[in-house]
């Protein structure tokens, strides 16, 4: 199972590494910012710790995560 997350910095911002057991205090739940690993979207830590113990990310160590900002709006 991967073990840390590599947060691809924005824009500007530093890419870092952490440990897995940080995502557990992230909010999943803000309607503004997506959590997105290795492209998929992640609603929840277990929902995360299920990802990263999956077959297909069994040989990886790291996982790449992308904090999505999302654009709301309308037509006026």
């Amino acid at each position: 199972m991967a073990t840390k997350l590599r947060l691809k910095g924005q824009t500007g911002q530093e890419e870092k590494v952490v440990d897995i057991a940080e995502a557990r205090n992230w909010d999943y739940y803000d309607l503004q910012r997506l959590v997105v690993v290795e492209r998929e979207m992640v609603r929840s830590y277990d929902e995360l710790l299920s990802l990263a113990g999956s077959e297909r990310f069994k040989d990886k160590d790291t996982l790449d995560v992308f904090f999505m900002i999302t654009m709301t709006g309308g037509c006026h």
